[in-house]
């Protein structure tokens, strides 16, 4: 009957009595199975609600004791100090330390105990930034509503105790982020509660190109008895006579030790600062857009020539950087009466105009220099078409004088010859560090401009990485060499770079303390046989890993030997993962 029935499901068939009795006959026991089953839910949601309640009366009691037993309850007061310490964002960084989604902001809202050391640890709080948030002054110039009034005063309140929380530590002012009004009344009353902290001042960072005037022109030489570093950025400078800059008062600390001035188009006159340069252990003088334009040399002055002076007072500088600029007026050789001797430079990045840099390292004397960085990226001031293939000369007539004493070369230029790159390396058997390359741990912000000719480029290949490989029955350069970095354009083989990386990690060929250390390889070209996400699997490279060398190998896709590549590009931006032996150019 049941399947006589089923032919009118989903019709318009009226039932006849006797069908209806025959469903009621069909539903009876399904109805009470139905019953039953609504009956055992109901018991089991019961006992699930029941079972949920004693989860959560569990985990109530053991939730305070897997807090009381976590790891990081274990951790000294000192260790999450420096971990706190390193989440604050670099000085030169744009995120701004006072959003509440940075630290040491976003470090209150975490626990009791993070809080507690947050508010407890000067040093955190000890990096000022000179900035106002967006929301609290009207871009269109009207005057502040009565709520955004409001929003200013509570800033100022948690600024004030910003101030307080840093306690006596010595004071980082930072005033980099976006430009504001110095008529502002917020921007004034800022500027006024970081000046009455001068005597704390240890270092500033401002960039002038951003601001309309400098904020703490009032402040005097004397009221700085700390401050050690300062670095400012500025589209121009000028020390000529009655064009000095407004914050020569703050270059007149006494106890000044470091100084950064990076500049968008020219410093004139930087030899007229007035600046105890004797003090000075840290120099770096660049910019991040003079080598794009084709200035008149009358407006660019930072030049071999107008840095002697300037080195000759600096007696006890450790770290120079200089970015020095192209002139048309050809450089006269250097007379021996003016050689400058830097008795303590330790390490020394000299960037530009090849003629410029070959001017100045003939013109100083470094006997204690460990740390060379050699930059192209001006052209030459020689006539166009006269740029000489060979860019050895100005580095190797360097290293051929202080060559035994060099641990760390770095040289960033977009290819080099087999022959030069010998001549540099015989000249450097003390070199522990060696990269190739634009990825350095310090260079100004673009690129090098200087090229040769294609016809003339060459590839890093197998022949380069030779002169480096160990062997018994050949000598070969650098044997205390433990760093190799390159970001020139390679070609290596498989082959090659195993015998290289087998040969320096084999205590019978190199001895146990000179093992290398780290190996970074990028630029390779898209075709070759390695240098992609799978390295780490990659059973040729398994001994190499267990000896301890660090590698990298990357491809580099815009490397083009095929058309159908032309556009792709690589990330080529990070450098070794290794800390290195050079010295930081960071200023702080």
């Amino acid at each position: 009957m049941d399947i006589h029935l089923s032919q009118f499901y989903g019709t318009n068939h009226v039932p006849s009595d006797t069908e209806l009795l025959e469903i009621e006959r069909l539903l009876a026991p399904h109805s009470a199975r139905l019953s039953q089953l609504e009956k055992d839910l109901e018991e089991a949601e019961a006992k699930v609600s029941r079972l949920k309640k004693e989860r959560e009366d569990v985990l109530r009691v053991i939730k305070p004791l897997k807090s009381l037993s976590s790891l990081i309850r274990r951790f000294p007061r000192e260790v999450m100090e420096l971990i706190f310490m390193h989440s604050i964002p670099p000085t030169a960084s744009r995120r701004s330390n006072l959003s509440i989604c940075h630290a040491p902001m976003v470090l209150l809202r975490v626990c009791k105990l993070w809080r507690e050391i947050a508010l407890t640890t000067p040093q955190l709080w000890a990096s000022v930034e000179l900035s106002t948030v967006p929301h609290l002054y009207d871009s269109s110039g009207n005057a502040l509503s009565v709520k955004q009034q409001q929003r200013v005063a509570l800033f100022l309140e948690q600024f004030d105790r910003w101030l307080e929380l840093s306690e006596s530590y010595p004071l980082s002012i930072s005033a980099r982020g976006p430009p504001f009004d110095p008529g502002d009344i917020t921007t004034q009353s800022l500027a006024s509660k970081v000046a009455i902290h001068s005597r704390r001042w240890e270092s500033i960072d401002f960039d002038i190109s951003e601001r309309l005037v400098f904020p703490f022109t009032g402040i005097v030489a004397e009221a700085l008895p700390t401050l050690k570093y300062a670095r400012f950025h500025a589209y121009s400078f000028s020390f000529s006579a009655g064009d000095s800059p407004n914050f020569l008062d703050i270059l007149t600390a006494p106890n000044l030790k470091g100084l950064q001035i990076q500049v968008a188009q020219s410093c004139h006159g930087i030899s007229n600062m007035p600046i105890n340069w004797t003090n000075l252990t840290h120099l770096s003088l660049d910019g991040s857009h003079m080598y794009l334009q084709d200035l008149p040399s009358q407006n660019v002055q930072l030049t071999a020539n107008e840095m002697l002076p300037v080195l000759n007072k600096c007696r006890n500088l450790r770290i120079l950087s200089l970015l020095l600029i192209s002139t048309r007026d050809p450089l006269p050789e250097p007379e021996p009466q003016l050689e400058v001797t830097l008795s303590k430079l330790e390490a020394l990045n000299a960037a530009g105009c090849r003629l410029q840099i070959h001017h100045l390292l003939q013109s100083i004397e470094t006997p204690s220099i460990r740390q060379v960085n050699y930059q192209l990226f001006h052209k030459s001031s020689l006539p166009a078409g006269e740029l000489p293939l060979s860019l050895a000369p100005p580095l190797k007539s360097f290293l051929e004088r202080y060559g035994n004493q060099i641990e760390v070369l770095a040289v960033n230029l977009p290819t080099v010859s087999r022959e030069d790159l010998q001549s540099w390396l015989e000249c450097a058997p003390a070199l522990k560090q060696l990269t190739l390359g634009e990825e350095l741990q310090f260079a100004p912000l673009l690129p090098p401009l200087l090229r040769v000719s294609i016809d003339h480029e060459r590839e890093f290949d197998d022949s380069c990485i030779g002169l480096l490989t160990p062997n018994q029955n050949h000598p070969y350069l650098c044997p205390n060499l433990k760093i190799f970095r390159c970001s020139m354009k390679a070609r290596i083989s498989i082959d090659t770079i195993l015998a290289f990386l087998k040969a320096r990690s084999d205590p019978l060929l190199v001895g146990n303390d000179r093992i290398i250390e780290e190996v970074t390889i990028h630029q390779l070209p898209y075709d070759a046989p390695f240098g992609d996400s799978t390295d780490a699997e990659d059973g040729r490279f398994e001994s190499i890993r267990e000896a301890g060398v660090r590698l990298s190998f990357r491809k580099s896709y815009y490397y083009q030997f095929k058309p159908e590549v032309a556009g792709m590009q690589a990330d080529i931006s990070a450098p070794g993962f290794g800390p290195g032996y050079g010295v930081d150019f960071n200023l702080y």
